[in-house]
């Protein structure tokens, strides 16, 4: 394995404090990721290979919070935009998500128990707050791709906005 692919894996177990080094590899950066990651070692030269990885790793990777009632997440960067994706088991749940350099509110979702989705369509850095009644997890994941930054919003997005 390429010494710079383990260090983003060594990275992504860092920041989400795993023990299984591989399903937390897998569960980081989903089938596509590890598939993108598998092709860079096909890089001969090194600058191409680093470009990749860097690549797949901006495209892919994703962070992983879970709690009980009312959090934050750390800040995080997203260079092109993201998708939250969220399970509550809460009465009352609301996601408000901030821009981390300015404080600004830039989104909020409110719902009850279930699943959703929210797109954000613009990089920078953020935080989320949570606040809710009961135990919630949120996956947040980088749009895959730019030209899926550029594509209307779902039915979640525009409740969402």
């Amino acid at each position: 394995m390429s010494k710079i692919l383990v260090c983003a894996l060594t990275a992504a177990l860092l920041m989400l404090t795993v023990v299984d080094a591989t399903s937390a590899a897998e569960s980081a950066v989903g089938d596509e990721g590890i598939t993108a990651l598998h092709g860079c070692r096909l890089h001969t030269e090194d600058k191409a290979r680093l470009a990749c990885y860097d690549h797949a790793v901006d495209h892919y990777f994703s962070f992983d919070f879970h709690g009980n009632g009312r959090e934050n997440t750390p800040i995080f960067e997203s260079q092109e935009g993201f998708q939250l994706e969220f399970h509550s088991a809460s009465v009352i749940f609301v996601v408000y998500v901030f821009n981390a350099d300015s404080g600004e509110l830039v989104n909020t979702y409110s719902s009850g128990p279930g699943e959703g989705k929210i797109r954000m369509h613009e990089g920078g850095r953020f935080y989320i707050e949570v606040k809710a009644t009961d135990s919630w997890k949120i996956r947040v994941r980088p749009l895959a791709t730019a030209d899926e930054s550029n594509r209307s919003n779902t039915k979640e997005d525009a409740k969402a906005e």
